[in-house]
């Protein structure tokens, strides 16, 4: 395995660190572009309420009511939905945690909120790749105690978003990439430009020089940011797929036996034909018992 994620160092502050959290508030979404004090204030007063309402989700352990939670969780998640995208889904991924996380003493109902919530975060909008199998992953808790109607209608939902999320990993892999050729982690400066590598374009008075600086700046970032997806990509790829296979088989070994319904998901999405005739055959396996 290579090195690991990689973080350029220049005094730009030009990096690439997929270590950090995925969702950001809506403070650091809104802090890269200038703002009047007015607008900056509306923000820090947006960030403080979602702040509050995160807060609020955590009070709810103290309980572990989910009327209450499913109540407050409905409402704040709508508001949100309106106001800001990147809050919405700040909040949904703190809900979904907590009910993925806790004893809600409900697993049947727990289940089905949790699948509910992740379920919204998932088809409210384009999602970066990341953040959609983040989603997805909170969706192998089945309920235990569910009507067929219900359950069948949340299954198939279900398996598609599991071998959606499997499709997009595979088709984003690079077979190819090269680990060994990693970032610089201080952009080297022009040789006449006399200035350290890593300092900051601004340092460099010369026009030209420091346009050619910025450039390489440029260039590395994305060089790291492809790096850091790769990286990614190849710590994570093959274990999602190993537990797409699991809550297949999981889902489908459980009446009512829909075998056709499975094979049609597969033969859609999943080019593998090992991993199509592993799962059918551990469905079958199971169904001849």
């Amino acid at each position: 395995m290579p090195g690991g994620i990689v973080t350029i160092r220049t005094h730009t502050w030009a990096k690439t660190n997929l270590a950090i959290p995925i969702l950001s508030t809506v403070l650091g979404v809104f802090a890269m572009s200038a703002h009047t004090g007015q607008e900056l204030a509306q923000v820090e007063s947006s960030s403080r309420e979602l702040q509050e309402d995160l807060a609020k989700v955590d009070s709810f352990l103290s309980t572990r009511n989910l009327d209450s939670l499913e109540a407050v969780a409905d409402r704040e998640s709508t508001k949100w939905q309106k106001r800001n995208r990147q809050s919405f889904l700040t909040y949904l991924l703190k809900i979904c945690s907590l009910l993925s996380s806790y004893d809600w003493s409900d697993e049947s109902r727990q289940s089905l909120l949790l699948s509910r919530y992740a379920i919204l975060a998932v088809t409210s909008g384009e999602l970066p790749l990341q953040e959609y199998v983040q989603f997805v992953e909170f969706l192998t808790l089945d309920p235990i105690n569910v009507d067929e109607a219900t359950w069948k209608s949340l299954r198939l939902r279900k398996a598609r978003l599991f071998l959606e999320a499997r499709r997009q990993l595979a088709g984003k892999v690079d077979p190819n990439f090269n680990f060994d050729d990693r970032p610089e982690v201080n952009v080297k400066t022009p040789p006449n430009s006399g200035m350290p590598n890593g300092i900051s374009a601004e340092s460099i008075k010369d026009p030209k020089l420091r346009s050619e600086y910025e450039s390489a700046i440029a260039r590395n970032s994305a060089k790291a940011q492809r790096y850091n997806d790769q990286y990614w990509l190849k710590k994570n790829t093959q274990r999602f797929s190993d537990e797409a296979e699991r809550y297949l088989v999981n889902a489908y070994i459980r009446p009512p036996a829909d075998l056709p319904q499975l094979e049609g998901l597969l033969s859609e999405y999943a080019s593998n034909e090992v991993f199509r005739n592993r799962i059918i055959a551990e469905v079958q396996e199971h169904q001849q018992k």
